[in-house]
């Protein structure tokens, strides 16, 4: 009886608590802060989830190809905070917009946003990490 109740509570910590402890992750073990980059292109997708929200916008190569970038976002609420709304990147759809990105460690097209300028040119802080520059130095 002893060992089936252990077991029962082994079993509910791996189906149940052990990958909600896993589940969030620390910002240097994905993103590669040592390679952050500026990026211009045009506002494609939003995706105002929790817990992290995401833009996606098209940059153009310098060999002329164009990529998507998928980047990661504070949390929608962080951002209100902050000032900006969903509504700010709706109704900049389709046009041109300035991001300060570190990229993924995986090598793909996606990163996460430290702060970015819309149309309108106001820098946004939107991430975790605006690569040890002063608010004086955030500009593009």
């Amino acid at each position: 009886m002893r060992g089936r109740l252990s077991s029962f509570f082994v079993v509910l910590f791996v189906l149940g608590w052990g990958p909600a402890a896993f589940a969030h992750h620390g910002f240097n073990v994905e993103f590669d802060s040592s390679k952050c980059m500026n990026l211009k292109g045009t506002l494609t997708g939003i995706q105002w989830e929790n817990p992290h929200a995401y833009f996606d916008m098209a940059v153009r190569n310098p060999d002329g190809t164009t990529v998507t970038w998928h980047l990661e976002m504070v949390t929608p609420n962080a951002l209100k905070r902050t000032g900006t709304t969903k509504e700010d990147f709706k109704s900049n759809m389709g046009k041109t917009i300035n991001a300060f990105a570190c990229p993924a460690k995986s090598g793909e097209n996606r990163g996460a946003a430290g702060y970015i300028a819309l149309s309108d040119g106001l820098i946004r802080l939107v991430g975790q990490i605006q690569g040890q520059k002063s608010d004086a130095d955030k500009h593009f």
